[in-house]
């Protein structure tokens, strides 16, 4: 009789050969009472990717299923195969280049899911590694027990690699979940739609921060274009089934746009402030000109309240962490190439 599989963990891979094998060793050395497959989904990788998790699969056929196709499909659709081949209770997310750093963080956080049904998620704290450097920080304690989705459609605190959520509040996925430039943010608060997502102030995995990522190696503009994009299509999924909802995602997405403008006004580009202030009211055309020039006024002072004191910090924090070494799953198990 086949054991019933109580996680999938999903990594999507491309172009990762130098990262993979970490991110799978530290998945396959979770330490459990309970079954959990390891699903791979490689978006056609031009490099060694997908040979580096056949071998992986070779090893572990029981645990690691290996979905790989003959053409690049990109994030969003690599995501959504991944997704509907899961089979497990829970869902958990470590990609190809980052890795856990915790051999019970998957029991730590089923443990909880399975004594709290209020619950829809749970996460925790990441070392972020920025590998430009070799510098690290620790993600910040959330403020709060727990995040809900009227937090989310503000602020997402959630990093994608410590999330772990229940399958079946999302059975399917909403038809227009092709389109995110990314989907861990639409994921997060789908779930959230459900309960609560519950904190935990432990740092079990690692968050790779490269000059090649999506979102890390964006410039100003261009992560705002994405977040953009992901609340545009959530503010159409909300627009009829939670007001309230919808107008925090409107009003994250107008204050995104006056960042902007912020940005470009440091830059002496006034045409682009501008353009930005205006872009702003697409979402909160409600504001008038007062409230817009408070918004601004308060994004200003929050941006040069953090600047007086943070390059010095930074500084500080890069000199310290390199001398000490990234969080690793020890183990005496010899895995060859």
């Amino acid at each position: 009789m086949e054991q019933t599989i109580k996680v999938s963990v999903l990594m999507l891979t491309y172009n990762q050969e130098a990262y993979v094998d970490e991110a799978i060793r530290s998945v396959v050395l979770q330490d459990t009472r309970f079954d959990f497959e390891l699903i791979i989904a490689d978006d056609a990788s031009s490099d060694g990717t997908c040979e580096r998790c056949r071998q992986w699969q070779a090893r572990f056929p029981q645990r690691v299923r290996l979905l790989s196709g003959a053409s690049n499909v990109g994030l969003a659709r690599n995501f959504i195969r991944c997704f509907e081949a899961a089979r497990g209770t829970y869902i958990a997310i470590c990609e190809g280049d980052d890795f856990w750093c915790d051999r019970h963080k998957l029991q730590r956080q089923v443990d909880f899911l399975d004594t709290h049904p209020a619950y829809s998620a749970c996460f925790h704290q990441v070392v972020n590694y920025y590998e430009a450097d070799g510098s690290k920080s620790l993600s910040g304690r959330y403020g709060k027990e727990a995040v809900t989705l009227r937090d989310l459609a503000l602020c997402n605190p959630i990093t994608n690699v410590s999330i772990c959520y229940r399958r079946a509040l999302i059975p399917s996925l909403p038809t227009w979940m092709d389109q995110v430039t990314s989907y861990d943010f639409v994921m997060h608060c789908l779930c959230a739609v459900h309960g609560d997502i519950y904190f935990m102030p432990r740092a079990m995995a690692v968050y790779r921060k490269l000059p090649t990522s999506i979102w890390t190696g964006a410039n100003k503009e261009k992560r705002a274009m994405i977040s953009r994009k992901n609340r545009d299509l959530l503010i159409a999924y909300f627009q009829t089934r939670d007001a309230e909802v919808c107008t925090l995602l409107r009003t994250a997405n107008a204050r995104n746009c006056l960042d902007i403008a912020y940005y470009y006004a440091m830059q002496k580009e006034e045409d682009k402030v501008a353009t930005w202030k205006q872009q702003a009211l697409t979402y909160r055309d409600d504001w008038s000109a007062e409230d817009v020039a408070r918004e601004y006024a308060a994004l200003g002072m929050a941006q040069r309240s953090k600047s007086i004191c943070r390059s010095m910090l930074t500084r500080i924090r890069q000199l310290v962490s390199r001398c000490l070494p990234l969080p690793r799953i020890r183990s005496t198990q010899k895995f060859s190439d």
